[in-house]
């Protein structure tokens, strides 16, 4: 039995929580709970529970939870949890506290953070606490990019499975072989499991059955953290904006394609079939792209080989990174930071994208590439972006230590990245492509080769957000999926099936699946992307680094580094934490499209220029169909096709 004077005395003296600081500071480091203030933290929950509901209690409350937070984090740093996540495993660790936060009558709290505080959690104390198939279903979504389901087509005497990412991505990078990434497309789709099918209708059914007001959608709950009601609507708004200069590029590749592969591989609807799209971005940064940059005299520099021959390591990706916000005023990283929590992946273990994997839950771990080249270069940057976010937000308390929104970390580590590539930031600061002339050709090809990354997946991740809500608010049947994401695709993308799939088959992409778990959200990646742009403008803005209509302050010409102006107003975003909504944090009502037409206004002038002067046909036959049928037949224009589908559709109804 436990001491009760001994636990009155614990309570009274209410055992601070002991902060440990090192020489500089870069990072507090919560000390291990001693028995003294665990049991502090029980006889203080049982006094919660029997009387006390005061604000001061509910202070008291919070240290507490926060206490239980950084235990586990801790433990999760040293052992994660693969299965759901560190974000998912940490909210139901201490979902069973949430449940005394209900008790106070929060919302009249005098103090704006601690009202802020209980606002943010209370969110989690809707979700039901993670069982054993939740477990499973998630596991299932996180890595279905990773399982092998699917024959390799060189070993037709004998099936050995591989995977997407390692195994199906690269060929549909690098093959010449139309007829080759259309049928692993399709063997894809047509072999996936049927768990990850079942782990798709038991989140459809999660998110449904959360408790909610009677007259709001599940999406409500979806979209709850970006303190917005019309969310889904901004996001709308967004890829109208942008739409133009997508068709353009849509057409721009369609007719590269047609070069390529001839004009027989574009249907009559000018709907460019899936395979060739994802091919295209695949190649985002390849030199023998299907898309060739727009002054194909001027060769983009080989930054590559200029890092090997300088004999950079992946570590000093990640010191150089550092030293971007060190120039703009951040603390610098101790030796022993960095001994600590910066760890270089070993190389079998990275896959074919080397993926960093950073943890940033109150402990902070960062694990890197081992691989040294230009991509790398500016996402490391991102990653440090990340760890400084991390570093500045985790001084608050549990709930405030959060992002402001799911992807707001994605949206500074994007403007960073956007940041790091400039040419003026690559030669003055990092002393890389010195010899080259950066002029306008130059520059365009530049322009070319971030627009294909961004423009090729942001419509991507809209429509699967877009198929997502209209799954969970049960806007469509199961029968109605596959149909529904093709007028999507139709819509918004101007895309169609590389071919057609077996009856029973989803055709959605293996980021769609993941886009449904919490840390790999869709929503995270499409928000990050189209703030990132944003904050990036804005900041540029107020340095004086982006002068609208002056072509030497273009706005792709930015670079923040050495600017401590620049490094305060990132300082203020990051340790602001989520004790703000987001709209509060960046001074803005809702995501705004101009930032991103702003960055490419050159590049979008040149393809109207280059689409008119090819007589190019801009867009594509509009499709507003009810049936998978009529879709299809109207991609394909072959009767027997329509046939086929049309007896599918009668199955259905």
């Amino acid at each position: 039995m436990v001491n009760k004077k001994l636990l009155d005395h614990i309570l009274q003296e209410r055992c601070p929580i002991e902060i440990v600081s090192g020489e500089k500071a870069t990072k507090n480091i919560i000390a291990q709970p001693s028995v003294f203030q665990l049991l502090a933290a029980l006889a203080f929950i049982n006094n919660i529970q029997a009387e006390c509901l005061t604000e001061s209690c509910a202070q008291q409350l919070i240290e507490t939870i926060d206490l239980k937070y950084r235990q586990t984090a801790k433990n999760l740093s040293l052992f994660p949890d693969f299965d759901v996540g560190a974000e998912l495993a940490l909210r139901n660790d201490i979902l069973p506290l949430l449940v005394t936060m209900q008790k106070f009558d929060w919302q009249n709290f005098e103090d704006p953070h601690l009202k802020r505080e209980f606002e943010v959690l209370l969110r989690d104390s809707k979700y039901p606490a993670i069982n054993k198939k939740f477990r499973k279903h998630t596991s299932n979504l996180r890595t279905v990019g990773k399982q092998k389901f699917t024959c390799d087509r060189n070993s037709p005497n004998k099936c050995k499975l591989i995977s997407y990412i390692r195994h199906i991505k690269p060929i549909l990078t690098n093959s010449n072989n139309p007829d080759e990434i259309k049928w692993y497309w399709r063997e894809w789709r047509n072999h996936l499991p049927q768990e990850i099918k079942n782990a798709l209708k038991f989140y459809i059914n999660y998110y449904r059955d959360i408790p909610k007001d009677v007259s709001t959608p599940p999406s409500t709950i979806w979209y709850e953290r970006y303190d917005d009601p019309k969310f889904i609507e901004n996001l709308e708004e967004y890829m109208e904006v942008i739409e133009p200069f997508y068709k353009e590029l849509h057409a721009h590749l369609r007719e590269a394609l047609k070069l390529k592969y001839g004009p027989e591989v574009i249907p009559a609807s000018d709907l460019i079939p899936h395979h060739f799209v994802e091919q295209a971005l695949y190649q985002s940064w390849k030199k023998e792209s299907v898309l060739p940059n727009p002054h194909q005299n001027k060769k983009m520099p080989n930054l590559l080989q200029e890092l090997r021959g300088k004999r950079w390591k992946p570590l000093d990706l990640v010191e150089t990174s550092g030293a971007f916000f060190e120039s703009m005023g951040f603390p610098a990283f101790t030796e022993e930071f960095k001994r600590d929590h910066f760890f270089e992946i070993e190389d079998n273990m990275s896959g074919p994208d080397c993926k960093s994997y950073i943890f940033t839950q109150s402990e902070i771990e960062l694990n890197y590439c081992p691989k040294v080249n230009y991509k790398k270069l500016l996402t490391t940057h991102g990653d440090i972006a990340h760890v400084e976010y991390a570093i500045m937000k985790n001084n608050l308390t549990v709930g405030l230590n959060r992002e402001a929104s799911p992807g707001f970390s994605n949206a500074i580590a994007e403007a960073v990245i956007l940041s790091a590539s400039t040419p003026k930031h690559l030669q003055q600061h990092l002393g890389l492509l010195t010899e080259y002339n950066y002029d306008d050709e130059m520059n365009l090809n530049f322009l070319f080769r971030m627009a294909v990354h961004a423009l090729l997946s942001i419509p991507f991740y809209f429509v699967h957000e877009k198929l997502w809500v209209d799954m969970i608010d049960d806007k469509i049947k199961p029968e109605e999926y596959n149909c529904h994401y093709w007028n999507l695709m139709a819509k918004y993308m101007g895309v169609g099936p590389s071919e057609i799939t077996d009856p029973n088959a989803f055709d959605m992409p293996y980021k769609f699946y993941e886009g449904l778990v919490e840390e790999t959200r869709s929503t995270r990646k499409l928000f990050g992307e189209f703030l990132g742009y944003q904050i990036y403008r804005d900041i540029c803005l107020e340095i004086g680094e982006y002068v609208p209509g002056n072509s030497e302050k273009a706005l792709f010409k930015c670079d923040f580094a050495s600017n401590n102006k620049a490094g305060n107003i990132l300082k203020s975003m990051m340790s602001a934490g989520a004790t703000k909504t987001w709209h509060e944090i960046v001074n803005a009502t809702k995501l705004e499209g101009s930032a991103f037409l702003d960055y490419y206004a050159p590049l979008k002038t040149w393809l109207v220029e280059e689409n008119k002067t090819k007589n190019i046909t801009v867009g594509w036959a509009k499709t507003d169909l009810t049936f998978c049928v009529n879709i299809f037949a109207y991609i394909a224009m072959e009767e027997p096709i329509a046939n086929h589908l049309y007896l599918q559709r009668e199955k259905f109804t």
